[in-house]
C-alpha cells in the first residue's frame, strides 16, 4: 500500500465557497476541488491541474489551512490532504469529464452544514469561513488529525 496525498483548494466568491460533487459507490458527497499529486509533481501544478479538470477554473495558491489523513480502519487506505487557499484567475465554470463529477457550484457557507462534505470538515470551513480567520490560523488548528469516514 501507498499512502495517496491529495491537494485540495479553497476557492471563494461572493461568500460562498466552491465545491465539487462526487457520486462514488452509490454514494454522493461534496468536495474541495482538488486531487491526487503525481510523482514527481510540484503540489502548485497539481492544484492548478485538479481545480482546470474538474472546474475549468485557472487559479493560483496561496496560505496552507490545513491537514488532514483519512485512515481506513481496516488498513486498505490512507490518505493525506492538503488544503491551501487559492484564487480564481479565469476560466468559465463547468464540470469535468471525469464520470464521478456530478456537478460543480458555489456554496453558501450556511450550506456547509447539511451537505455531506468528504473529509468531514463542513463544519470546520464554515466556522473559520464566517469567522475571518481563514488566513491567520493557529498552528494547532492546521493538523485536523484522523478524518476517515465509512
Amino acid at each position: 500500500m501507498t499512502i495517496r496525498v491529495r491537494v485540495a483548494v479553497v476557492l471563494l466568491r461572493d461568500s460562498k465557497i466552491l465545491m465539487v460533487e462526487h457520486q462514488k459507490d452509490g454514494k454522493t458527497y461534496w468536495l474541495l476541488p482538488g486531487g491526487g499529486l503525481n510523482y514527481g509533481e510540484k503540489i502548485e501544478e497539481c492544484a492548478r491541474r485538479e481545480i482546470k479538470e474538474e472546474t475549468n477554473l485557472d487559479i493560483s495558491i496561496g496560505t496552507f489551512l490545513f491537514l488532514s489523513e483519512s485512515i481506513a480502519p481496516d488498513g486498505s487506505r490512507h490518505n493525506l490532504n492538503l488544503f491551501f487557499l487559492g484564487e480564481i484567475l479565469g476560466g468559465a465554470l463547468k464540470v469535468g469529464d471525469d464520470g464521478r463529477l456530478k456537478s460543480v457550484a458555489f456554496k453558501d457557507f450556511e450550506e456547509l452544514d447539511t451537505i455531506e462534505v468528504h473529509p468531514p470538515m463542513g463544519k470546520l470551513l464554515k466556522q473559520v469561513l464566517m469567522d475571518g480567520r481563514i488566513r491567520g490560523l493557529e498552528s494547532s488548528e492546521k493538523f485536523l488529525g484522523n478524518m476517515w469516514t465509512s
